[in-house]
């Protein structure tokens, strides 16, 4: 029996079975008569509102013509669906479900000790961090390409507010070239001009912060509950649970209040900046 949910499972298992619908050529109506179901099921299936059973979900993809290993893949994430706190395998479907979130986001907080958060990066900057972490030259360009196109959230006529919360590792010590970097930073002061992006960077003698454990994504909306993302080398765990979510809410509070003012920030990045391009 189906179970309601939104839970990151549900969303990417939804998300799934949209493109393989989408793939065969049915429409949702067409989908729904071929299994006894109606189109508003398929939808709330589609959009993570509902979980289908394990048994739905098979029937559906004898009906899409699914079989093998991918028949198997959507099986699995059937069975993940309704947990609260997900692991994301591979690169691909943590990166539909984080755009899904920012597009539909009404405030994120991105704490990143070692890197410039992903949607104030270059398309340089990224792109030398994915070579580096072993990308293809065109998988490098592709994702480059899609994580340039993520920004538009702080851009569109109703933005995304975004904090980002950066350690000083991530400003002094660069993953990439010299060259990249000063434009990088000069980027930064650019994105710090606008009203919805507040940057504080977070000093190396801060002493212990919750950003010493690693980087998190807090992500809140208008009319749903938030979420947390944590981002790992090859997979990304996504937390809806209720008390670990309040856990990381108190987190992001305490290191807005710890980190520099943004003032503070702009100053220090420019000095940075300074330093940089003499060394260039």
């Amino acid at each position: 029996m189906a179970s309601t949910a939104n839970t990151p499972g549900a969303r990417a298992l939804g998300a799934e079975l949209l493109r393989l619908r989408k793939h065969s050529g049915l429409t949702m109506t067409q989908l729904g008569q071929a299994i006894g179901r109606s189109h508003t099921h398929i939808s709330r299936w589609e959009n993570g509102k509902l979980v289908p059973s394990v048994e739905e979900v098979a029937r559906v993809l004898g009906v899409l013509g699914v079989s093998g290993e991918e028949f198997d893949n959507v099986i699995q994430l059937a069975r993940e669906a309704a947990d609260p706190n997900w692991v994301a395998p591979g690169v691909v479907r943590h990166l539909a479900m984080l755009t899904g979130y920012e597009r539909t986001a009404s405030r994120i907080t991105n704490v990143e000790p070692s890197l410039i958060p992903g949607l104030l990066q270059t398309a340089d900057y990224a792109r030398s961090i994915m070579l580096s972490a072993g990308a293809t030259a065109g998988e490098a360009d592709q994702r480059t390409t899609h994580r340039m196109g993520r920004q538009h959230v702080l851009t569109r006529p109703r933005p995304v507010r975004l904090d980002a919360i950066i350690g000083e590792q991530a400003l002094r010590y660069p993953p990439c070239s010299a060259g990249v970097m000063v434009d990088q930073l000069h980027a930064l002061l650019k994105w710090a001009q606008l009203d919805n992006v507040t940057i504080q960077a977070v000093p190396f003698d801060s002493g212990y912060l919750p950003h010493l454990e690693g980087a998190f994504v807090l992500i809140e909306f208008e009319k749903a509950p938030p979420v947390v993302q944590l981002e790992h080398y090859r997979s990304a765990t996504t937390l809806t649970d209720r008390r670990d979510v309040r856990d990381y809410q108190a987190a992001a509070d305490t290191m807005r209040q710890q980190a520099m003012s943004p003032t503070a920030t702009e100053e220090f990045i420019a000095s940075l900046l300074s330093e940089m391009e003499i060394g260039t």
